[in-house]
């Protein structure tokens, strides 16, 4: 009968710890993420379009959470919180906010592609997520580089978040295209700003969804 040498021994031994470290974790994005807001139609005037809706979006990401701020003619901010599954929603800087549960859908995804850019966006290679819903089609450009947390996407039904992080296995928004029925609003990145794992996405105190979604379950 062969006997296992004490070489062969350690030759097996240093394949299992080399095919160990091939396994890195994964590094999810953190920081904040600009966007410019353009719309078309042929049947609305743009101008008065980009009056009355956002021109500007900031994002900014941490590992369980996520705030969205749209700047135009009014400021609306979201913070949506992983862990709860909530968001609150804020106009301006009033000191009140609106809770709301993100666990509800609030439109239906009939079908969806995958598919190569064909572009760089900020010098990024993009993959294209085509989502039909019921009343709109969109249009996602998300890196394949940058990705952010499951934790910001997975139990966020409202809006089809959950379908968009899935389908692009959390691939960074980096250029959008919303086509409504009589009008496309389009969104194209900026700036990108990464930050360490320790970055907080929220510039609110987080006991805030203690306060107004104290009655919420």
């Amino acid at each position: 009968m062969k006997t296992i040498t004490a070489y062969g021994i350690g030759f097996i031994l240093l394949l299992h710890v080399a095919g160990c470290n091939d396994h890195t974790e994964e590094k999810y994005f953190t920081g904040e993420i600009e966007y410019r807001y353009t719309y078309e139609s042929n049947v609305l005037n743009t101008d008065s379009l980009a009056k009355e809706r956002p021109v500007k979006g900031i994002f900014r990401y941490d590992l369980a959470n996520y705030q969205s701020r749209f700047q135009g003619k009014d400021t609306f901010t979201y913070y949506y919180s992983g862990s709860l599954n909530k968001a609150l929603s804020q106009s301006g800087n009033s000191e009140n906010y609106t809770c709301e549960d993100y666990g509800l859908v609030t439109d239906s995804v009939i079908s969806w592609k995958l598919y190569p850019a064909g572009e760089k966006v900020l010098g990024q290679v993009c993959d294209v997520l085509e989502l039909q819903k019921k009343n709109s089609l969109v249009l996602y450009y998300v890196s394949r580089a940058e990705k952010i947390a499951p934790a910001t996407y997975q139990k966020h039904k409202a809006y089809n978040w959950d379908v968009y992080g899935e389908k692009s296995n959390g691939g960074l928004i980096l250029k959008m295209e919303h086509r409504f029925k009589v009008f496309t609003m389009k969104g194209i990145a900026t700036n990108l700003v990464n930050q360490e794992n320790n970055f907080k996405a929220f510039e609110i105190d987080e006991n805030t969804f203690i306060q107004f979604c104290k009655g919420d379950k």
